[in-house]
């Protein structure tokens, strides 16, 4: 602004560095978010490394023109929020636009270049916001502990604040209103600073968020991996999305296919002789597939799932008290449903998928016909074994994460803690005498992952004293799941016929 290089009046900006903080953490966040929609979830830790690049760019770049930089600090300050603003809705919207595609990248070099513009396009936002925050530093030097205070707060801010708005505002709309946000804030720093000339500014930049807020729906809309398991049945004849759920565990779609119906039963055997009932398609963040199953009160109906491994515990007894890990869709209840089990708990951790098996879809689920006998609860599963001391005869763990994501490699750049030897031990104690452990997994070729939670099962009978494991240890496999049974007690004989 004219004249600003000789005004000695400007205020520091501390609420505007709050605010431009929790602006950033938000984004940041929320792109992990968008990546774990758009991509697949391990595309979300290089948010990190983008938000590092971001802030490291603008360290050096101002250390360089620090001099010319800081006579112009007011309205540099103004324009990198404004810029904030307008680069976090558009180099994102840009950057899903690029067709890069994961799996070409071992024999297509253009994938490393769509990939190398991806990380210039989406570090560019983090470049202003940090610009904000080092040139206050660097024109308000005496004030530093308190700016860099409030730039704390606003980082703690903005990560509480984006989870909060996720519960009710699905991610792309997040999005626009973390741009329009950052328009208003370079109007409110204008004025918070006492900036010269800040009338003429401030109403040009609330217009173009009020633009940015009226803006149609459709400009930021997501575009899905077309490999990914939700764009893949959208394009079979026949398919339409019912409904979408949006929180910051996910995105839950539903899906609905008539014409050619929808018949999800992991691991069924070749044997079986039933058709599955009709199906919805449920999908988290456009992957990880499970489905929720109409079911009238005819148990005859459910007779298919007999043709799983998962159905193992209920050949060797008849266990009354049932607990699944990981409702998903609900097949394991209705398995449980199927045998007559007396008394069923089930363990999810999403409210939306809850909301969807007991009151949205409670009719096509069959719900009114099992709240009697079936308790669920909303928690993580290691979480609620720590707090719930109940014991159980069946404690069943089933197919937690996608057949694709498990062929493909994907889980494993993400750790699971349901596995574990510390995890099969708190099981075990939530066992009643002669109880059953579950747990039922994808199989991978070459078989490795089974192989492993088996050795993994060894090591935990191990540390609890058991100095046979063997004993206690039963696995099956079909064509493409595997069941590996633990028994809070010795497998008898008349059990290993009955497998």
């Amino acid at each position: 602004m004219p004249g600003e290089n000789n005004n000695r009046s400007l205020k520091p900006p501390v609420f505007s560095v709050l605010l431009i903080s929790a602006s950033a953490l938000a984004y940041e966040v929320l792109l992990m978010r968008l990546f774990s929609i758009i991509q697949w979830h391990h595309f979300a830790y290089m948010v990190i490394s983008l938000a590092l690049l971001g802030y490291g760019a603008s360290g050096t770049v101002l250390s360089l023109a620090h001099r010319w930089l800081a006579p112009r600090f007011a309205s540099l300050f103004v324009a990198n929020a404004a810029l904030f603003g307008v680069s976090a809705l558009a180099c994102f919207l840009l950057a899903q636009r690029l067709p890069f595609n994961t799996l070409e990248m071992f024999w297509d070099p253009t994938q490393w270049i769509y990939l190398l513009w991806s990380y210039l396009l989406l570090f560019i936002p983090f470049f202003f916001a940090a610009n904000c925050i080092c040139l206050s530093f660097g024109r308000f030097d005496r004030e530093i502990p308190r700016i860099y205070a409030f730039d704390l707060i606003g980082a703690g801010v903005g990560a509480l604040g984006v989870i909060t708005l996720l519960y009710w505002a699905a991610p792309q709309d997040a999005l626009r209103w973390l741009g329009v946000a950052g328009l208003v804030l370079a109007a409110f720093s204008a004025w918070e600073m006492g900036m010269p000339g800040s009338w003429r500014v401030t109403p040009w930049l609330l217009l173009l968020a009020l633009a940015g807020a009226a803006a149609p729906p459709a400009w930021f809309a997501l575009h899905l991996s077309e490999y990914k398991a939700l764009s893949q049945h959208l394009h079979v004849s026949g398919a339409r999305l019912l409904a979408q759920y949006s929180s910051p565990l996910g995105v839950v779609s539903v899906v609905e296919n008539e014409k050619i119906p929808l018949r999800m039963a992991p691991g069924l055997s070749l044997n079986n002789p039933q058709e599955p009932p009709p199906q919805l398609a449920l999908f988290t963040d456009g992957d990880a597939p499970t489905a929720l199953t109409r079911y009238s009160g005819q148990r005859e109906t459910l007779r298919y799932l007999d043709y799983q491994t998962s159905a193992l515990p209920y050949h060797l007894a008849r266990p009354g008290q049932v607990l699944i890990l990981g409702m998903g869709g609900g097949s394991g209840l209705l398995q449980a449903e199927y045998h007559a089990s007396p008394h069923i708990e089930a363990v999810e951790l999403n409210p939306q998928i809850i909301r969807l098996f007991t009151e949205t879809h409670a009719d096509y689920t069959g719900w009114p016909l099992l709240r009697d006998k079936t308790l669920i609860h909303e928690a993580e599963a290691r979480g609620f074994i720590a707090a719930n001391h109940r014991r159980y005869a069946l404690i069943q763990v089933s197919l937690l994460d996608s057949a694709a994501a498990g062929s493909a490699g994907l889980q494993a750049l993400n750790e699971s803690y349901l596995y574990t030897r510390e995890a099969l031990l708190d099981y075990l104690q939530r066992l009643q005498a002669d109880g059953m452990l579950a747990i039922t997994r994808w199989i991978k070729l070459p078989p490795r992952d089974g192989l492993k939670l088996f050795a993994t099962a060894v090591a935990a009978l191990r540390d609890a004293g058991i100095d046979e494991p063997g004993r206690q240890l039963m696995m099956i496999r079909g064509w493409n799941t595997s069941t590996l049974l633990i028994k809070n007690g010795q497998i008898t004989s008349h059990e290993i016929g009955r497998m």
